[in-house]
């Protein structure tokens, strides 16, 4: 089994996209460790685990925790649908325990769970599990709800395949220099982290090169639009080679041509 490090309510909630109001730092009452659990097993088998949840607040807090499932679109956005929803999901073979509960002021719950690996199980699985305030009225009868999550991961590991492709990379010319598009495919069966570059040549010179940001996350059978966005280019004609490292033995590479009048 393998833990992530705590991250705060905050960073969690930017991480994950959620479309929630934030409260302000005074109000930020729990948090939650770890914030992504990855579970290595084998089919057929049952597990359970902690995950705890803390009130950090001068208050009590009553809780709802709540299992979802989850896709990650080409953006790196994410939406939510019922538990059972997502082909890759083992929500309904999840069990929490408890499910609501209250914590008091400066102590912690651990939330168990347990899981039924079905026997065909193959690559990986993920859920999403949700940490629900009840509502606390303030000032002007307004009413803040707290929801964080933790994210879980169970790995099947002799059938955990990583792969991946470049489908397509486009050019456009914009008002704030060169974007280039380069559209990636994830073809195995478990998540994946991307990083790369882009470099663009004149005559076998390289002209530009734009590093892709850190980190960015593809779901299995996911996909991911990366936007690369270069300087603006004197008229001529370019070679654009697209190189995507997603841990796996080699980097993958697309190619396009460029003309700028």
């Amino acid at each position: 089994m393998r833990t992530s490090r705590v991250l705060t309510v905050v960073g969690l909630l930017a991480a994950l996209g959620l479309a929630l109001t934030t409260p302000s730092s005074a109000d930020i009452s729990v948090d939650v460790s770890p914030a992504k659990y990855e579970l290595t097993t084998q089919p057929g088998k049952q597990e359970t685990f902690p995950i705890t949840v803390r009130n950090t607040s001068g208050a009590a807090v009553h809780i709802v925790a709540s299992l979802s499932d989850y896709a990650v679109g080409p953006t790196g956005n994410y939406a939510f649908t019922a538990p059972g929803k997502s082909p890759f999901s083992l929500s309904k073979e999840i069990s929490i325990n408890p499910r609501e509960f209250d914590i008091e002021p400066g102590s912690f719950t651990q939330v168990r769970f347990s899981v039924d690996v079905p026997a065909s199980a193959a690559g990986e699985y993920s859920s999403l599990v949700f940490f629900t305030t009840r509502p606390t009225r303030h000032g002007g009868g307004l009413s803040i709800v707290e929801r964080i999550a933790s994210k879980i991961y169970v790995i099947i590991p002799d059938s955990t395949k990583i792969g991946g492709e470049i489908d397509d990379v486009k050019t456009q010319s914009l008002s704030d220099g060169q974007h280039y598009l380069v559209d990636f495919r994830n073809t195995g069966n478990a998540h994946v982290y991307l990083s790369g570059r882009v470099e663009v040549k004149q005559g076998g010179t390289v002209v530009d090169r734009i590093a892709f940001p850190q980190g960015m996350l593809v779901e299995r059978s996911g996909k991911r639009l990366i936007d690369a966005v270069g300087k603006k280019l004197d008229p001529g004609s370019y070679s654009v080679v697209a190189l995507v490292d997603y841990g796996g033995p080699n980097l993958v590479a697309g190619q396009a041509n460029l003309t700028v009048r």
